[in-house]
């Protein structure tokens, strides 16, 4: 564990290192000594590509999915290396045209279609916002990896200022709007963020091939040792059975490769920030080289993950950080953070500028210049540059928390490579306009709009949905079941949502004209050739250079119009500032001013502020018609439209009489035909309704005037209305802005009988649930007697079934003595055996009842586990033996906090079950040192334990079925180890493989090592080999088992008094040499007492020995007796 005030510290240095890197790039390239601009930088800044989804999720996939992972990087490769050319001619056009985003871009080509670029924006930001999610819950979720100790369950954030995910999104919000939002020239390159995203690059590759290194030559003897222990341990995993190529695998391919094109982020450093087109050829091999460096160590870091980290509850999109944490390797989780930080800071500050820029030139700009009308507006309104920051840096915070909703919605439902997947097929419905744009010159908006709408709903219907419907817990049926098709869900949408894209954005193209402007920008776009300048389409509007100059000041600053008009002047003669604006400088003001807005905003911006835009006669006629048309169909539609409300509409001029109304509102009131007219007062029919009592208490007059007070005021209002025949009317009245008054009355009856239904269902509900709890509550309770009345039973019953039981072994010793024949003999031992069984079953019984009810605690104290596990040893390797098995043991000299009985006991059952159920092989007792806990591992190569059955094993009376041989046992060994490593603290776990073997676990705190001095009770003197004559005293309320003492003390010539009561110790003949003592005897009275009282007769402090089954520690305390409790 790494204290997060030192991960944040050295995370914040990082940042710092990233300013100052891109304030280094800025500086050199505003002094014409750019550093970025080599193929070099390019081809690192396309590795933006390469976020926490390809460090940490690539790894996950590969452990999940096998070969799946590979998917995301082929995809790109393959267009590099042979798509390369189309990436050239999209630079090319791009830079020409001054476009500054994908938006832009697809806009440009279907004629500077304003609509399309606003559709292209939404859909973008659809697609970025679960992509950004992605990134803030790797970095939240590794953060909490390396500063929370190993093993701890926050259990989730209840509240959005305990997430770390959400300090991590406003920090982010800050650091991206400090870092990306200083310059609003969008086609201008920011030199320092490709710098800063290159090292960015670096640092990341650097820091996975590091982990895989490591995992390499620190873990494993060599690649094929890891290989093969893998396929030994784990032979049913993905990577060693899943089939590399399938459907699901070309799909993701075809995926990754739209992605370098149709992602905002790469589309912003493969395009925008392209210097030259000639880095295309260094990019062709070095960007693939970069993503087979990336990959080079997923498969071995996903099997190591698998090995090590499976049973610790690691997910596998953490392997590359789970690894060097939990090994103590913390320098090298610190590598890892940051190298998975940069992988996803790279990605959401590209991807944030890229949409912010989208979002303010083709949402926000468009709707403010044509909210402006007049140039004088324009002069007395707020810098527009300031306008544009101020939103760009909006926008940048809108996204980054909406990113942090939707992870919070879906983040722990939903892997890495989900969520990543989502993005990718969202923006892969740029492909089709994009793609097509540029190979088809029959291609127009209509049919781009038409696919585009079309696949983009699919997306959502068949993608987004079930993700969001599973993150707040709707229904888990998925689109395509509803359909009737059994396609995997992810293939499904995707085929789906790109086919009708495709088929649309051609039936579209085929069946509808294009535009002369469209036709034109086609030609530039499909064409092998250098682009016609004289294709470009000027305005043909006429105003003055002023005119232009305010434009371009306000939204450029006054430095770069100045710059502007001073170079345009020397290339093209002197422009003074009343005289009328040429058409070549319109054209290059429009396109100066699509590079901070882009070409359709700048289209917008001209032609609404400066007067107009070039239009052909043909295409003039067509938008006359067309407009007609529009609003002919518009007024039946609206008309059709009132008609067919379920609301009443009625409005009233502002002379207050009726001028329209629809068929509803006849309905609801039940007007008499031929009273409702045009032009009738309105006054009129309130006094009507007032009449027939719809209007409430209250006077016909003062009902009228009340309402006319309303109408005249115009004041809006809303109230509900009880009509005399039950129905309940909803009035809402709004005031027009010409003068007049329109009104809607909607019947919500049934609406109010559902209401007061459900008040009568809840207050009956709330009824129901009371008398339920409180027989709940009832039940609870006799349950908890009836446990604890079982628990008192069975400890009972053990203890007196135990007396018998004690007397009998006692006889059978006794007979043993004697000189028995062999057949004797023989049913002696079965005697014996039978004998002990039965105590044993009984112990077990009594052991666990007396667990259950607290009636025995742990002792914890420091103990040398050595001094545990080594006896341990000794016992069962001769039990092993037996068996023909081999018990191997790794000792170990740590201190550990435990109660030593508890723990032998616990590890006595795992050997115990281990030598019973291991038929050949052998069996390993050892352990392992976890940060500040130790493991013990009790290995066996037995049958195995199904994984359906491992849930089962810890419960009472439970035995699997190993065969007749393995039957013994009331099934309670396992049991009475959960209960023991619970009470004390230590934790449990078991894996096993069926036909392999079985692991079980004990981890439990290490600690200080603690001097334990040996008791001087343990020095007692040995007994000497002969008992003949020792004068014997025993008490016991048991006949029987007192029977048993004397006949065995008897049988070994002891001299003994025996008895019952302390009234009859009184008569012992002798002074005894020992005393033996049962400690509970009749009427309260103890063992102790009766051998405290005859050391007072004698006046000797005479040996005893204490026997009792009570196990109580505080028993055991009592002076002198902690060695001689039996």
């Amino acid at each position: 564990m790494i204290p997060a005030w030192q991960l944040i510290s050295i995370s914040v240095l990082y940042i710092g290192t990233l300013f100052g890197i891109a304030w280094y790039g800025d500086r050199r390239a505003h002094s014409g000594r750019p550093v970025h601009n080599t193929g070099m930088i390019y081809s690192l800044s396309l590795a933006v590509y390469c976020t926490s989804w390809t460090f940490y999720g690539a790894v996950g996939m590969a452990a999940t999915s096998g070969w799946m992972f590979l998917s995301i990087y082929i995809g790109p490769i393959l267009f590099l290396l042979f798509f390369w050319r189309m990436l050239g001619k999209i630079i090319r056009i791009a830079k020409e045209k001054r476009l500054t985003s994908i938006a832009d871009f697809i806009a440009t080509r279907y004629g500077r279609d304003h609509t399309l670029a606003i559709l292209v924006t939404i859909v973008a930001v659809l697609g970025v916002v679960p992509y950004i999610a992605l990134q803030l819950k790797a970095i939240a979720t590794t953060f909490e990896l390396v500063t929370q100790p190993l093993g701890a369950d926050s259990g989730g954030p209840i509240f959005f200022w305990q997430d770390t995910a959400f300090h991590i999104s406003w920090a982010m919000a800050l650091f991206v709007i400090v870092f990306g939002t200083r310059d609003i020239d969008a086609s201008e390159q920011h030199p320092g963020m490709i710098l800063a995203v290159a090292f960015e690059s670096m640092v990341k590759l650097l820091a996975i091939l590091a982990v895989g290194i490591w995992v390499m030559t620190s873990l494993f003897d060599s690649p094929l040792d890891l290989f093969t222990l893998s396929k030994t341990v784990m032979p049913d995993h993905a990577l060693f059975n899943s089939d590399v190529i399938s459907l699901a695998f070309i799909l993701q391919s075809l995926l990754a490769g739209f992605a370098i094109l149709c992602l905002p982020r790469q589309f912003q450093v493969g395009v925008i920030e392209n210097e030259s087109v000639r880095h295309i050829h260094t990019a062709r091999w070095m960007f693939p080289l970069y993503l087979v460096l990336m990959l080079l160590f997923v498969v071995p870091i996903a099997l190591t993950g698998h090995l090590f980290m499976r049973d610790l509850g690691f997910a596998p999109d953490t392997y590359v950080l789970s690894l060097p944490v939990s090994l103590g390797q913390d320098v090298l989780a610190i590598i890892a953070f940051i190298g998975g930080g940069s992988a996803a800071t790279g990605m959401i500050i590209v991807a944030t500028i890229a949409i912010s820029t989208m979002v303010s030139n083709e949402l926000v700009l468009p709707a403010f210049f044509r909210n402006t009308q007049q140039q004088s507006d324009i002069q007395q309104s707020s810098s527009v540059r300031t306008l544009v920051l101020t939103v760009r840096r909006m926008v940048i915070v809108v996204m980054i928390l909406g990113s942090y909703l939707f992870y919070r919605m879906v983040g722990e439902f939903e892997s890495l490579a989900a969520i990543g997947l989502l993005s990718f097929a969202a923006v892969a419905q740029f492909a089709p306009p994009l793609i097509g744009g540029l190979i088809w010159q029959g291609g127009n908006r209509q049919g781009a709009i038409a696919g585009l709408l079309s696949g983009t709903f699919i997306w959502i219907y068949t993608l987004l949905w079930p993700v969001l419907a599973q993150g707040i817990e709707q229904s888990n049926t998925t689109p395509y079941q509803m359909l009737g098709l059994n396609l995997d869900d992810f293939s499904f949408g995707v085929i789906l949502s790109l086919s009708v894209n495709v088929s649309l954005y051609i039936f579209f193209s085929v069946v509808t004209n294009a535009s002369v402007r469209e036709r034109m920008l086609a030609s530039d776009f499909t064409s092998t050739k250098a682009l016609n300048p004289g294709n470009q389409v000027a305005p043909s509007f006429t105003c003055k250079v002023d005119d232009v100059r305010v434009v371009l000041e306000r939204i450029l600053g006054y430095k770069k119009t100045e710059s502007f008009f001073a170079d345009y002047q020397a290339h093209h003669g002197i422009q003074y500032d009343h005289a009328m604006a040429s058409s070549d400088l319109l054209h290059d003001a429009e396109k100066l001013l699509a590079s901070v807005v882009g070409s359709s905003s700048a289209r917008v911006i001209f032609s609404t502020l400066l007067g107009g835009e070039q239009i052909q006669i043909r295409d003039l006629a067509f938008l006359a018609s067309e407009a007609s048309q529009a609003f002919a169909m518009s007024r039946e539609q609206l008309q059709a439209a009132v008609e067919n409300l379920h609301q009443g509409v009625s409005v009233v001029d502002r002379n207050l009489n009726l001028v329209a109304w629809n068929r509803r509102y006849l309905e609801l009131f039940n007007y008499p035909p031929g009273f409702i007219q045009v032009g009738k007062p309105v006054a009129d029919i309130i006094a009507f309704n007032a009449e027939r009592g719809f209007c409430g208490p209250g006077s016909i007059e003062q009902q009228v005037a009340r309402r006319m007070r309303f109408l005249s005021a115009g004041s809006a209002h809303q109230f509900e209305r009880l009509l005399p025949h039950g129905v309940v009317i909803s009035m809402q009245g709004h005031p027009m802005p010409d003068g007049g008054f329109v009104t809607s009355f909607t019947d919500i009856t049934v609406h109010r009988k559902a209401e007061q239904a459900l008040k009568e269902a809840n207050v009956s509900l709330e009824r129901r649930v009371e008398k339920s709890t409180q027989q709940l509550d009832d039940l609870t309770s006799q349950l908890i007697e009836a446990n604890t009345s079982k628990t008192r039973f069975l400890a009972a019953a053990g203890h007196d079934l135990m007396q018998p039981l004690n007397a009998a072994k006692l006889f059978a010793s006794t007979l043993a003595q004697h000189n028995l024949s062999e057949e004797q003999r023989h049913l002696l031992t079965h005697l014996e055996g039978s004998l002990q069984s039965a105590e044993d079953v009984l112990s077990v019984l009594v052991e666990i009842s007396k667990l259950d009810a607290g009636a025995i605690e742990p002792s914890l104290r420091p103990i040398q586990l050595s001094a545990v596990l080594k006896p341990l040893r000794d016992e069962f390797t001769a039990l092993a033996a037996e068996k023909g098995l081999v018990l191997r043991f790794r000792p170990c000299d740590y201190w550990v906090l435990s109660d030593a009985h508890w723990l032998r006991r616990i590890v006595q059952n795992l050997l115990s079950n281990a030598v019973r159920y291991t038929h050949k092989g052998g069996i390993l007792l050892g352990c392992r040192k976890r940060g500040e806990q130790l493991v013990i591992e009790v290995w066996d190569t037995g049958p195995g334990i199904p994984r359906s059955k491992l849930g089962e094993i810890f419960g009472e009376f439970k035995r699997l079925n190993q065969g007749k041989q393995d039957s013994k046992g009331l099934g309670l060994g396992l049991a009475i180890v959960d209960r023991m490593a619970k009470r004390m603290g230590h934790s449990v776990e078991v894996d096993s493989w069926v036909g392999n073997g079985t692991l079980f676990r004990i981890t439990l705190p290490l600690t200080e090592a603690d001097v334990v001095k040996q008791d001087n009770r343990d020095q007692q003197a040995r007994v000497s080999g002969s008992f003949e004559g020792l004068q014997t005293f025993c008490i016991d309320n048991d006949a029987e088992v007192l029977a048993g003492m004397n006949a065995l003390l008897s049988s070994w010539q002891c001299e003994v008094f025996s008895c019952s009561d302390e009234h009859e110790a009184e008569q012992v003949p002798f002074k005894p040499q020992i005393m033996l003592a049962d400690y509970q005897l009749d009427n309260d009275v103890t063992g102790l007492q009766v051998m405290s009282m005859l050391r007072r007769h004698f006046n000797e402090d005479i040996p005893g020995v204490l026997i009792s089954a009570d196990p109580r520690p505080s028993l055991q305390k009592k002076p002198n007796l902690s060695a001689s409790i039996s």
